[in-house]
């Protein structure tokens, strides 16, 4: 600070009158108490950043996945030529979620055919209204494959349980057919139900339907 100091009185004509000055300690030090009291609010308004950031990211992390996606019914037994519907039903176990992805959904189309659900191109099976936008919805009547998504708009969620879609099923031949979601827990390239960003999904329920002869 001292070499600063000399050469700043070497070299500058107005910082050497300023220290001829009469006053020009008690100005020093206020200068200096006011870059350090700049300095410390500007320190504890990160700290108190860091803090909050910190303490937002812990609390996502530490909240438990306890979601649930059901068929209901989760059994039924049907003759060959008889519809029956069957309700996906998400329950959230009263947290918040934004998100649901059936990536996939799979039935066995040599016993079971999907009644579509609208007059758009393709099959697709009944959204509910959990959420505001259903951003897929197909089904593949030749492979018996299922795809389904819906998300809330920024801002908004869903807490509680309800139909998150429901399958209108023709009863095509004899046997017996899963209707079976891709899930691993922790998996977050298939079923999912998410609330910012974190899958809060812990576990499916399959269901199994079968159908006899008239």
């Amino acid at each position: 600070m001292k070499y600063i100091h000399n050469k700043l009185l070497e070299k500058s004509r107005a910082y050497s009158k300023w220290h001829d000055h009469a006053h020009h300690n008690k100005i020093h030090w206020g200068a200096i108490l006011v870059a350090l009291g700049v300095a410390t609010l500007l320190a504890l308004n990160g700290i108190q950043s860091w803090r909050n950031t910190l303490y937002n990211i812990v609390m996502i992390e530490l909240s438990p996945r306890s979601a649930a996606l059901t068929l209901d019914p989760q059994t039924k037994s049907v003759k060959e030529g008889d519809s029956f519907i069957a309700n996906i039903i998400l329950d959230t176990d009263g947290k918040p979620v934004d998100g649901v992805d059936l990536y996939s959904l799979h039935y066995d189309p040599t016993i079971l055919s999907v009644v579509d659900a609208s007059t758009k191109a393709g099959v697709q099976i009944t959204p509910g209204v959990l959420m505001d936008v259903t951003a897929m919805n197909t089904v593949d009547p030749k492979t018996g494959v299922i795809k389904f998504s819906q998300t809330s708009t920024a801002g908004t969620n869903f807490t509680g349980k309800g139909v998150l879609a429901s399958i209108q099923f023709k009863a095509v031949a004899k046997g017996s057919s899963y209707l079976k979601f891709d899930f691993s827990l922790g998996n977050t390239r298939d079923t999912n139900v998410a609330h910012v960003g974190r899958d809060q999904l812990l576990n499916v329920v399959d269901g199994l339907y079968t159908v006899s002869p008239k």
